[in-house]
């Protein structure tokens, strides 16, 4: 592995490990991780393009999704309130999101166990 590799991968585990602390935090968005991540807005935007492909809010997103894939699998609340849990401030939004991301709605993962889920991002 190369540095450059090591470092992206420690980057995005401190930008995971924010994520994770501000996870319900639906104030919480590009500004706020950049800030918490000691970068401008566009060094972060820059920086995770240049690792992933990705801009901020999609890397975010994402996060906030795949976390709502794990806790739907555990039957840890209904779709809303594992929305709020995760951070989106509305559940018709959060719906519209999970089902882009996965191809089906969160209410649906029950009946989807079977089949396997995109790669995970993280």
């Amino acid at each position: 592995m190369t540095e450059k590799r090591s470092m992206d991968q420690e980057f995005i585990k401190k930008l995971i490990d924010i994520l994770e602390i501000n996870l319900e935090n639906e104030n919480f968005v590009v500004i706020e991780l950049a800030s918490e991540a000691g970068l401008s807005r566009s060094q972060l935007h820059r920086k995770l393009h240049e690792i992933n492909g990705k801009s901020t809010s999609q890397f975010i997103r994402e996060y906030r999704l795949e976390k709502a894939m794990e806790m739907l699998k555990l039957n840890s609340g209904t779709a809303s309130e594992i929305a709020y849990r995760v951070g989106f401030t509305s559940p018709t939004y959060f719906n519209t999101c999970f089902h882009n991301f996965y191809g089906y709605p969160p209410g649906e993962v029950k009946f989807q166990k079977a089949i396997v889920p995109p790669k995970k991002t993280f």
